[in-house]
């Protein structure tokens, strides 16, 4: 009864945080007694074709464990919350398609914005971009990274194509290698990055696996979830 109780409001809490979502399973491991006492001492949680803040994910599985949770405001049909960090397993897989209709999440433009300052800032990378606003209108999968097509202004105020070509590498679970960047400009011609450029994913993250397939990206790995204060 209290399994099918929290299945019920884990369910209804990331319906609430997902635009879209198929076949969603959440299976709550543990006894009574220790979830009684608002602990989860395991819960397995998969879904395919999911949709979240503009991300398209083809298919996510994610497995956490000793999760402290409200209990007594759950029991009230009160939304769910998480009480203490946790970490949680991850293994999410995305297609081409997936990329493409992704490229306008505000998740993923954030984040390419942030790789492009990094790009910007390699001695090697002519400045003449520096102040350009890139629009990225197009990004497929390429071996071990990504191919992007996108236009900029200008000084001149022309419209101008622009190409990037990138890979990346784990070096170790926190940090990701960018070994090779490519950028094909009309302005200046074909810029390359001399030496590979170690990109930082911070404490909270921990990459086990990232594959390039033709046409899929599979990742695994670790993430800590802290509570929304």
């Amino acid at each position: 009864m209290i399994n099918k109780l929290l299945s019920t409001a884990f369910k209804l809490y990331l319906r609430s945080q997902l635009t879209h979502t198929e076949d969603l399973q959440i299976s709550i491991l543990g006894k009574n007694s220790q979830i009684l006492q608002g602990n989860i001492p395991g819960l397995l949680l998969s879904c395919t074709n999911t949709v979240y803040q503009g991300l398209f994910l083809e298919s996510v599985a994610i497995k956490g464990a000793d999760i402290k949770f409200n209990l007594s405001e759950v029991l009230k049909q009160k939304p769910w919350q998480l009480l203490e960090p946790i970490i949680v397993e991850v293994k999410l897989s995305l297609n081409s398609d997936d990329l493409q209709a992704s490229l306008a999440s505000p998740l993923l433009q954030s984040a390419l914005n942030d790789l492009w300052q990094i790009i910007l800032n390699i001695e090697t990378i002519n400045n003449k971009l520096i102040n350009s606003t890139i629009t990225w209108e197009n990004i497929a999968i390429a071996p071990q990274g990504f191919d992007f097509t996108g236009i900029y202004r200008d000084a001149q105020g022309k419209i101008q194509p622009i190409k990037l070509f990138t890979q990346f590498a784990l070096d170790n679970p926190h940090t990701l290698n960018l070994n090779t960047v490519e950028i094909t400009d009309i302005s200046v011609g074909l810029q390359r990055l001399e030496h590979p450029l170690p990109i930082n994913l911070g404490s909270d993250v921990l990459i086990e696996q990232l594959i390039f397939d033709p046409q899929q990206i599979l990742c695994a790995g670790k993430i800590i979830i802290k509570p929304i204060s």
